[in-house]
């Protein structure tokens, strides 16, 4: 990160002024809050283009960087530029000590957002808490101006999004719980929550891909994907999308096709040596919610094998009998292992049809849930083939 130094501007006025407007809603309470904020500065998020370290100083020793701020969307994609009365109330909503901020005034606001052009519709002052909106209708009026006049232009070209593999079914209301809490109160109660959250959930993934029109029943398809990935706080992120419709708020996004997508899925993509990804950002265009590459690293368990000679008495014999119910298993396998440092066991299965692992892992974990923690996969996994190296199958149909 750039070394800036940090802003230490306080607004008292303006935050008694919106807690009061909030518990009393009136013409006078109103008036006080806007008389406080056309007088107040902010601490605005930027994005740098270039780093402090990176530009070469002038003839009078300045450094001059560009920078440009940045915007957030509401459930509906209307962006608006998030301001923040103080340092508290920017960690609150981005606990990142080392970002890059600006000071800048109300005038200034208006003076960006009241020219011609702009897709930003206002500002939204303190959005983890208060969520002050003031649109920059309300922000001409408050100026004694009109807005530059919008000429008509063309209608934005309608995405075209294919969704495939069923993402158009994917909805994540625990993550998108899990995330508000962990906005809310920021401790590690809240991401071990989000973690657990993401592990369990499948994404909807953008991706360049070409599929073949025309595909006879039975016929594989094989098809190589290219993910997409987007430009968030000066770096290259995976995006990571809760649902079908958080992809479509992608306004410009390009022709592309959508999957679901595990967090596995993304850690194995972060894993390779040739990924340029500096992270994963979960609903870019809503909630905004990054990790860095090594962040995300630690949100799917790190599993290593470990030997066991039995199993808990009862365990086998309960896998037995769902199994035996259960067309779809053909063979099952168990072992050890240590997930993120606590012991646990893998069983692995050789399916009929491979697609169905999702809703048999889910049984199998419910069933064996007594016994310990318990990772399953398919035999064509890395860690399916693993154990195929080091047990023989316990099941058989």
């Amino acid at each position: 990160m750039s070394q800036l130094k940090k802003p230490t501007i306080k607004n008292p006025d303006l935050v008694a002024a919106m807690a009061e407007f909030k518990k009393q809603q009136s013409v006078q309470t109103e008036k006080e809050m806007l008389d406080a904020i056309a007088a107040a500065s902010f601490i605005a998020p930027i994005t740098l283009q270039n780093k402090l370290n990176e530009v070469e100083p002038d003839e009078n020793g300045q450094r001059h960087m560009e920078a440009s701020l940045m915007a957030v969307s509401n459930k509906d994609g209307v962006k608006f530029f998030p301001a923040f009365t103080d340092w508290l109330e920017f960690l609150k909503w981005k606990n990142d000590p080392d970002a890059d901020t600006m000071v800048i005034t109300f005038d200034q606001y208006c003076g960006i957002l009241l020219k011609q052009g702009v897709d930003v519709s206002g500002i939204v002052i303190n959005p983890a808490e208060t969520n002050i909106v003031i649109r920059k209708e309300k922000m001409a009026e408050m100026k004694g101006v009109s807005p530059e006049a919008e000429q008509p232009q063309e209608a934005p070209k309608k995405n075209n999004i294919l969704p495939l593999f069923g993402c158009e079914k994917v909805t994540n209301p625990e993550v998108i719980v899990a995330a508000d809490r962990l906005r809310r109160e920021n401790n590690e109660p809240a991401r071990n929550n989000m973690f657990e959250a993401m592990r369990k959930a499948r994404f909807v993934a953008p991706v360049l891909m070409e599929v073949p029109k025309e595909v006879k029943a039975g016929e594989k398809v094989n098809a190589q994907a290219e993910f997409i990935m987007l430009n968030h706080e000066g770096g290259k992120y995976m995006p990571l999308f809760t649902s079908l419709s958080e992809l479509q708020k992608w306004n410009g996004a390009p022709d592309c096709k959508a999957v679901p997508m595990s967090m596995a899925n993304y850690v194995a993509m972060l894993s390779d040596p040739k990924s340029t990804a500096a992270g994963i950002v979960l609903d870019p265009f809503t909630m905004g919610l990054a990790f860095s590459k090594e962040q995300a690293m630690n949100i799917q368990p790190r599993l290593a094998m470990r030997d066991i000679d039995s199993t808990p008495e009862g365990m086998e014999d309960d896998l037995k009998a769902y199994f035996a119910e259960n067309a779809d298993v053909k063979k099952a396998y168990i072992d050890g292992v240590k997930a993120n440092n606590t012991d646990g066991f893998v069983v692995v299965l050789e399916l009929e049809n491979e697609n169905n692992v999702r809703e048999i892992a889910d049984h199998v974990a419910k069933a064996i849930n007594k016994y310990g923690s318990c990772v399953v996969a398919p035999i064509s996994s890395p860690i399916g083939k693993k154990v195929l190296e080091r047990k023989t199958a316990f099941y058989e149909a």
